[in-house]
């Protein structure tokens, strides 16, 4: 399936959904969803570090922290934008 849409076969027919709106299934939307609530993640975790950072007086180690907890939790915010736009 792979090689027929990287050779430049037909791609998947789009459906309807329950509310009658069209739904696409093919493997690179739902790629690009999970992407992107992986950056979400690791951005909000940049943000809120880089304000702990500036409130507490602890040097860098709140914006490390953050940035790891968003870095632990990307792969769940992004299947949770999975979920969300299926």
């Amino acid at each position: 399936m792979a090689l027929e849409h990287a050779s430049g076969g037909e791609l998947p027919e789009r459906s309807t959904g329950e509310d009658g709106a069209s739904v696409d299934h093919d493997s690179s939307s739902r790629l690009e969803q999970f992407g992107l609530g992986v950056s979400v993640s690791i951005l909000l975790g940049a943000v809120v570090g880089v304000a702990a950072a500036a409130s507490v007086d602890a040097g860098g180690l709140p914006l490390i922290f953050a940035l790891g907890v968003g870095f632990i939790l990307s792969p769940l915010v992004g299947l949770l934008f999975l979920r969300r736009g299926a």
